[in-house]
């Protein structure tokens, strides 16, 4: 539990530094002192790293039995391939938290992550990882299915982690941009090329690594989860307007294998090959290939628009959003309320903490370039340790468990829930506004890679010039910092 006191300490730390005196609200940085706002933000991480959490085990068993839940599938995305220093006892704590929360689905990103042996390439890249230096997923698996929680294993087609890694042996496959050159050397962690779907080679190779990943090392899987590009295609005369027909040719075909072997494994797809509307970001239009009702759309609020016409036709449908990794429990009501608006069966968003050595400067955080990071940027934390059970985390957490089962919870009532499971003063109001309070400081902004730059004055400030962020950042700093206090 978290002392109301602590809290209570931070919040006047941050007034100070956040309420000067009085005068019109600031639109630059000189009017709040980020040295202070992180020495006191760091203050209280440190202070509160040393509590012990309640779980919530009970509690949680009791709202098992409230009235039939929002949405069927529910649990989290999890990038495993990123997460290269959690071994299986962490891995496990994580599945512990997914049934803790409500979940039945746990969304495991395995591209790059798993010790192919036909295609060493693949994890080479991220040959400290865990699960390839001794593979426990299978176990993972295993234990996931004790906790009545189904397991599917993510991958993107032609790009992202582990896949990516292939053109550096086969240059002849890369991807072509738009501008006539070769694809760039980008990523997330796993930086390689994306490869062009209309090359026989690179279909024959993501079919032999997905079978091999399906297959041989772990066919105790409940299913796979396609999860097409977004940030990069194949613009070669073969490809252009006809890449997701081209990238559908490959999801068709490990659908139908992967169905005659397991009938009722769960197979979740991008919109991209079925409704023939643009796809955000690249300018093109989608395939409009026949949908089977077998698969379980996939949608996003940056790369893949929740069509109404599609979700009428499938069966199950899933809505994916960041907020419990790089948000508040605002946002995740929001894309709850969003998910239900739209008759979505499934509420499955991010809950991603990545841990890797970043060797590129991916999000413009130069400082973090050598260094391995920390899950949500949380310094205290051991290497391999389990992140999810941290206090700020579990905000998001219970928010998740909450407006899954409803989208429409008052903020009384889920206050009065989060102060129960995290505060030794639960029915304190002000308690509550100040953990909210740091919540949000702690996660504003903040990228894939790190905290909130406010952790980080000079990054803070580097940002604030390149992307002109100030005004809104502390536009909202200072409304939360004067809101008054309720008793």
């Amino acid at each position: 539990m978290c002392d109301f006191g602590e809290l209570q300490q931070t919040r006047r730390e941050l007034d100070s530094v956040l309420q000067p005196p009085p005068r019109p609200p600031p639109t630059d940085l000189t009017g709040i002192d980020l040295r202070l706002f992180h020495s006191a933000i760091m203050k209280f991480i440190a202070r509160m790293s040393t509590f012990a959490l309640v779980i919530g085990l009970v509690f949680g068993q009791s709202l098992e039995t409230r009235a039939k839940e929002t949405f069927r599938f529910r649990g989290y995305y999890i990038t495993f391939m990123r997460m290269p220093t959690m071994g299986l006892t962490a891995r496990k704590q994580t599945v512990d938290c997914v049934q803790a929360d409500g979940g039945n689905t746990l969304l495991l990103w395995m591209g790059g992550a798993f010790r192919s042996k036909k295609f060493p390439v693949t994890w080479h890249y991220n040959r400290e990882h865990k699960n390839v230096e001794r593979d426990f997923a299978r176990e993972l698996i295993d234990y996931a299915h004790t906790k009545k929680i189904k397991v599917l294993l993510a991958f993107t087609p032609f790009a992202y982690d582990g896949v990516n890694q292939y053109p550096i042996e086969h240059p002849e496959l890369k991807a072509i941009q738009r501008n006539g050159s070769t694809a760039q050397f980008w990523g997330m962690h796993s930086w390689g090329h994306n490869l062009c779907p209309s090359k026989h080679a690179s279909q024959q190779f993501l079919l032999e690594y997905a079978r091999e990943m399906f297959f041989e090392f772990y066919p105790n899987a409940d299913g796979l989860m396609i999860e097409s590009s977004d940030y990069a295609i194949c613009f070669c005369a073969d490809c252009k307007e006809r890449f997701f027909d081209r990238e559908f040719k490959f999801v068709k075909q490990i659908s139908e294998e992967v169905w005659q072997r397991k009938p009722d494994a769960k197979i979740v797809v991008y919109p991209h090959y079925f409704s023939g509307r643009k796809v955000p970001g690249f300018d093109v239009a989608a395939a409009k290939q026949p949908f089977d009702p077998r698969w379980t759309l996939f949608f996003t609020p940056h790369s893949a628009h929740i069509d109404p016409e599609l979700v009428q036709q499938s069966k199950t449908s899933i809505y994916w959003e960041d907020s419990p990794t790089r948000g508040t429990p605002a946002g995740i009501r929001e894309a709850a309320r969003k998910a239900q608006q739209f008759k979505i069966t499934g509420f499955i968003p991010s809950l991603e903490a990545y841990s890797f050595v970043m060797e590129h400067s991916e999000g413009g955080e130069a400082h973090l370039v050598g260094k391995r990071l920390k899950p949500f940027g949380f310094e205290w934390l051991a290497d391999g340790q389990m992140p999810f059970n941290e206090l700020l985390v579990r905000v998001n957490r219970i928010a998740y468990r909450e407006f899954t089962r409803n989208p429409d919870l008052p903020d009384a009532e889920f206050e009065k829930i989060l102060g129960a499971e995290t505060l030794s003063s639960p029915s304190d109001p002000q308690a509550i506004d100040d953990l909210l309070f740091v919540q949000e400081s702690v996660f504003l902004d903040r990228s894939w890679w790190s905290a909130s730059p406010l952790l980080v004055p000079d990054f803070l400030k580097a940002r604030a010039t390149r992307e002109k962020v100030v005004e809104r950042t502390t536009r909202r700093l200072s409304q939360a910092a004067r809101t008054p206090s309720r008793n």
